[in-house]
Formats: structure tokens, C-alpha cells, sequence
């Protein structure tokens, strides 16, 4: 079977409109066209707001918490960022390392590349409103990664199939993945309630920055803080106690004397209500002693003995213990210490060192975000029909240490300079990618880019004809 028949069969034997064989950009479009026609032209991915009831399907499991759900710890992880202080700092910190801005670049053709760029600054203002944008979906799928170990976005179509008509965010917790046994390709469904949702792999993207053996699923990234949180959830509550306690300036140890039938208008020993006389005297001394305690004042009768133990010697360890795991729970959410407010052995050297950490994890992010963003933005473009494509570049975070930085980048171009000398054009390769740069990035220099290079151009050799 040749192409047009092909065609033909696809489209329920109708040819395809005819274009100008002639204009390759026509051309181009006309077989876009044809690919796309299976595609979706609509939402397919379901809001649980609409669903009658709860999201259920087959759960997978965690290695690390093989007797729980997938689903739950993701749960319990989402519901944590709203209400533990560390997860959502952490969270906030991470948010704002990786939403620092990001600037596109294009391959194609100068003019397909224009049109690109102009169709995307437009697309991009009413592209995911709900959550603020572009922007705001970038902070939205960091979160995701974050708590739910993936980005999941369907990138779903106007009915005309003529560009994304806008974005909806699936939580990786309601997708469930398999592999076809003859192609061997991934198939992605989303739970629902008695089947599941097939995602269309032309307009859904499962994007996972860590997996761990062969499994597809993407793990959390503060996953393994849950230990440490729920110990920290217990040290608080035992805090609190001693806080309360704390209340009172002292734990107060009182002993009185039994008083006797006559003191308390009784008969004799015998008498039946003598015993409940003497609970109610002691109850009635109890509350006087504590009331008096706030006051620092403790009243009793004759022979009463009150011993006063200061909070601080029944609990002078426990700042060591919360401070323990409050390492641990630090160093799971892959936070530092200073950036919550631990500033007690920090210096600028351990900075220069952890710092980076926390930067190169951001970069990390941000790759994988980027593949999602590239991936909604160059579907947009193939359904506009501009044979041009999108790739996102993040702008790096923001370091405190900018100056040592460009003294260091200043020392390796140095370095470059003095192995061009030694080794020629045979270095440019190793230069070439120690700066990320490529061939084509001289084509894409504006006309009036011409920076000095501070040197003058090499005399001509007389005698040469040049």
C-alpha cells in the first residue's frame, strides 16, 4: 500500500485536501494533518469534581511502605505541605529556586522561528488560568514533583485540532501504568470509577525525574520524610505537655495529713460518709494548691508537704532529641538547615559547599518540568502548523556568591585560552561543551551582537597576496 492509499484508509477513503505540491511549508502541514487526524479534539483526562464518586482502581504499593497505598502516601504528603512548617518552606524554597524565569529558543527555519515565537507569547497569557499562567503551572508541577513524584499534564486540543486549547494537571497518584506486550510502549490510564481513562500519548505526558528499579512510577521527592515528620508530630505533642507544664513554673509533689472523723464532722472512723468526706477535702486541697501554684504561692493546712521539681531538670534532654530529628527530617526534604532558620554553626564556607546541592537539585526540576513545557508548547506549534520547534532554557538560580562564581568562570576561560594555544582547533570540541554552545548558535546571534575581544586582529604577512 503507498502513502496516498494509506492516507485514504485512515480518513475512511476520502482523499485529503489537496495543497500546492509545490510549497513545502503546505506540504508539510498537509501531512501534520493526516498524522493528527486520530488524535484527540478534546479533553480526555477526568476532574474528580465531575466523577459521582470516589477515583478507585487497582493500587500499586511503595517498597518502603508495603502495607500502605501509593494513592495514601501521596495523600498523606499533600495534606503535610498545607499544614507542616519544614514540608512547606521546603516546598516554598524549592518553588522559588525553580520559578526564577525561563527564555525560549527555536530551531527551524528565521521566519518559522518568528512565527513561533509570536504564536507562543500569545498562547502563553491564557494557557492555564486557574493556576497564574505558565508561571504558575512551572510552581504548580515543582509541587507535584515534590509530593507526588511526577509531572502528569494533558496538553488537550481545540475541537478543530488548530492548537492546544489548554492544560489540565492529572495527580500522578490516579495514574496507572502498563506496558503493551508487542510494541512494548508505555500506556498511561488515569482511575475511574468501574473502568480507567486511556490517555492519548499524543497529548498526555507522564514525566518522572527518579524511579527506582523497573518500575515506571515516579517517587516523591520528600518520600522518605514521612518517618521523620510523624516522629516530629509525637515530639511536638510531648512539647506541648511540657509546655503546658511550663505553665505552672513546676511539677509540685503535695502531702497532707489524713484528718480525722472530728475535723471533718464525722462520728467516728465508721461513719459512712466519712470516706467520701475524706476524697472531697483532698480534692478541695488539690484545687486550692494549684490555683495558688500560678501565683507561685502554695496554701495548705498545718502538715501539708510540698515538694517543687523545676521543669528543667525532668526534661533537660529533650531539646538534644527534637533537634536530632530535626536533622533528619531536614535532610529528607532536602532543605538545609539555614534555609530554616538554623544559623548556629552555619558559616560562608559550609554555604560556598551546600548550597550548590540545593541549586544543582533545583536544576534537576527544572529539566524535567521543561520537558513537560516544551512538550504542550511544541504539540501547539504541530497543530498551528509552524514547522518550527520550542525548547525551554530556566534561568539559573540566584546564587549569593555571584562574585566568586565569575572569577571562577573568568579562570576557565583563561584556562580555554591557553589550551587553544597548545592544542588549536582540536580543543574547540572540549570548549564547545564545557559552555554548552553549538554551531548553530552563531546563526541565531542577532546582527548587532559584536562583542570586543579586547585584541587586535593578527598582522597580515606581507608577500601572501592578502
Amino acid at each position: 500500500m503507498n502513502i496516498i492509499q494509506s492516507v485514504r484508509a485512515l480518513l475512511g477513503g476520502q482523499p485529503p485536501p489537496q495543497a500546492p505540491t509545490s510549497n513545502v511549508a503546505h506540504a508539510a502541514l498537509r501531512r501534520l494533518r493526516t498524522q493528527l487526524a486520530r488524535d484527540p479534539n478534546a479533553r480526555v483526562s477526568r476532574d474528580p469534581n465531575d466523577l459521582a464518586g470516589l477515583l478507585s482502581f487497582f493500587e500499586d504499593t511503595l517498597a518502603g511502605y508495603p502495607g500502605d497505598s501509593r494513592r495514601r502516601i501521596v495523600g498523606v504528603l499533600r495534606g503535610l505541605a498545607e499544614s507542616d512548617d519544614d514540608v512547606a518552606g521546603s516546598l516554598g524554597d524549592l518553588q522559588a529556586l525553580c520559578g526564577a524565569g525561563f527564555t525560549l529558543d527555536f530551531t527551524g527555519g528565521s521566519r518559522a522561528s518568528k512565527q513561533a515565537e509570536f504564536e507562543l507569547e500569545a498562547w502563553s497569557e491564557f494557557i492555564f488560568p486557574e493556576g497564574g499562567g505558565l508561571s504558575g503551572l512551572i510552581a504548580n508541577q515543582v509541587g507535584e514533583l515534590a509530593l507526588a513524584g511526577a509531572s502528569s499534564c494533558e496538553w488537550y486540543p481545540e475541537r478543530s485540532r488548530r492548537g492546544v486549547a489548554g492544560v489540565a494537571v492529572v495527580p500522578a497518584e490516579e495514574v496507572r501504568i502498563r506496558r503493551d506486550r508487542e510494541t512494548q510502549a508505555l500506556i498511561h490510564e488515569q482511575s475511574a470509577p468501574g473502568n480507567a481513562v486511556l490517555l492519548h500519548p499524543r497529548t498526555y505526558l507522564y514525566a518522572a525525574p527518579r524511579t527506582a528499579g523497573r518500575s515506571p512510577y515516579g517517587l516523591p521527592l520528600f518520600l522518605a520524610s514521612l518517618f521523620a515528620l510523624d516522629r516530629k508530630r509525637q515530639l511536638l505533642a510531648a512539647e506541648q505537655r511540657v509546655i503546658n507544664l511550663m505553665a505552672r513554673s513546676a511539677l509540685v509533689r503535695a502531702t497532707a495529713p489524713i484528718p480525722t472523723p472530728r475535723d471533718l464532722g464525722c462520728a467516728s472512723e465508721d461513719d459512712p460518709g466519712y470516706d467520701d468526706a475524706v476524697a472531697a477535702y483532698f480534692a478541695e486541697l488539690a484545687d486550692t494548691i494549684v490555683s495558688g501554684s500560678a501565683n507561685g504561692v502554695y496554701i495548705g493546712p498545718k502538715g501539708t508537704d510540698i515538694d517543687v521539681v523545676p521543669i528543667n531538670q525532668t526534661a533537660s534532654g529533650a531539646p538534644e532529641i527534637t533537634k536530632g530529628n530535626q536533622k533528619r527530617v531536614w535532610g529528607a526534604l532536602r532543605t538545609l538547615p539555614f534555609l530554616r532558620g538554623e544559623m548556629d554553626s552555619t558559616t560562608q564556607a559550609l554555604a560556598q559547599v551546600t548550597l550548590p546541592i540545593v541549586h544543582a537539585q533545583a536544576v534537576a526540576i527544572q529539566q524535567t518540568v521543561a520537558r513537560q513545557l516544551q512538550f504542550g508548547m511544541n504539540l501547539h506549534l504541530a497543530l498551528r502548523g509552524i514547522p518550527a520547534q520550542a525548547w525551554v532554557r530556566f534561568t539559573p538560580p540566584a546564587s549569593p556568591f555571584a562574585l566568586d562564581e565569575a572569577r571562577a568562570e573568568f579562570f576557565k576561560a583563561q584556562t580555554d585560552e591557553a589550551l587553544v594555544r597548545v592544542f588549536g582547533r582540536a580543543y574547540a570540541p572540549q570548549a564547545m561543551r564545557r559552555w554548552d554552545v553549538v554551531t548553530e548558535d552563531a546563526d541565531r546571534a542577532p546582527d548587532w551582537w559584536a562583542p570586543s575581544t579586547g585584541k587586535s586582529d593578527p598582522p597580515k604577512e606581507e608577500g601572501n597576496g592578502s
